[in-house]
């Protein structure tokens, strides 16, 4: 293909790897499927049984010591903004642990809840904090206490 083919389009990070997928499948010569009617949502709230608890437990004992910290880290103050600074030093393992540590350990974490739990969201909530200069994070009271549970039942 020649550059004279190829068009610049800006695309949120968010969505670069659907993109790039996408653009894999229309190169591999697979028909764009019409998409499929959605079907009505029975549940009241859409995502409440996203993070059932087994999937709590599978993610809990599929994941690597460092995320494991986190994950305890935030149940253990469940409902509080923790910065990324408080998440690593909760990491047990890695005394040098920095934001850049817990930002590759959510990323992979998140990258893992997508395509192999098959979700959308994480059992926590992150934000921009600009008066602490970084990301914070918060999980509910009760992902905490299924978390705890999952945690303290692998150990």
């Amino acid at each position: 293909m020649s550059n004279e083919e190829l068009v610049s389009v800006m695309v949120p990070k968010m969505h670069l790897a659907k993109v790039y997928g996408l653009i894999a499948k229309l190169d591999g010569g697979e028909a764009e499927q019409p998409a499929a009617e959605p079907k009505p949502s029975t549940n009241p709230a859409p995502n409440a049984d996203e993070w059932t608890p087994s999937r709590i437990r599978t993610a809990v004992e599929q994941s690597p010591p460092a995320m494991r910290d986190i994950l305890r880290a935030l149940a253990d103050r469940a409902g509080e903004w923790l910065t990324t600074h408080d998440l690593a030093q909760a990491i047990q393992g890695n005394p040098n642990a920095d934001w850049k540590t817990v930002a590759g350990t959510l990323g992979a974490f998140g990258r893992r809840v997508s395509s192999r739990y098959g979700l959308e969201t994480l059992p926590f909530e992150g934000k921009r904090d600009h008066g602490e200069r970084c990301r914070v994070h918060r999980m509910s009271t009760d992902m905490a206490r299924q978390v705890l549970q999952a945690l303290n039942n692998g150990e």
